[in-house]
């Protein structure tokens, strides 16, 4: 997807070859490589996990914690939504056919570039929605004012537009 820099490429070569291997990893994504991925952040994602070599099969498995600044999707304000999620994934350099890509992260060139991995499950694990509270009222159609702030004295239930 993006071109991420060297600091968050690894190679995973050594631990393909090497049964029962184990590799730690903890990296902080910045700012600048968040923002590329669509996803700024009031607290930057942080990854702390472990690669292990499972008698021959490559497992990653790591916590994500961030906080993504989010928009109210009624009224435009701004959400912070505390992340801490642990994902697990399969980690192959090539497959058998493309059905199976869904199911594996794919390193085919034994690199394993954790940005990447990290801002897709975050950006997969956030809500289709996003609401600054259950009962938000939205902006008013009229005027734009947030409702949640209180009435703006437009009586925009009365209005229809006109598309001519």
């Amino acid at each position: 997807m993006q071109e991420a820099t060297a600091e968050y490429r690894i190679s995973i070569r050594s631990l393909l070859l090497r049964p029962d291997e184990k590799r730690t990893v903890s990296r902080e994504i910045d700012a600048e490589t968040a923002a590329s991925y669509g996803i700024p952040c009031a607290k930057l994602p942080k990854i702390d996990g472990v690669l292990e070599n499972r008698a021959g099969v490559l497992m990653m498995k790591y916590r994500l914690q961030c906080v993504p600044e989010l928009e109210c999707d009624r009224c435009l304000s701004p959400v912070a939504m505390h992340i801490d999620e642990t994902f697990e994934h399969v980690i192959v350099t090539e497959t058998a056919s493309e059905e199976n890509d869904a199911e594996y992260l794919l390193a085919p060139d034994a690199m394993l570039d954790l940005a990447e991995v990290a801002m897709t499950d975050l950006r997969l694990s956030l809500p289709t929605k996003t609401l600054c509270s259950p009962d938000c009222k939205g902006l008013c159609p009229v005027c734009g004012k947030n409702r949640n702030e209180g009435d703006c004295g437009c009586n925009s239930a009365d209005i229809t537009l006109d598309f001519q």
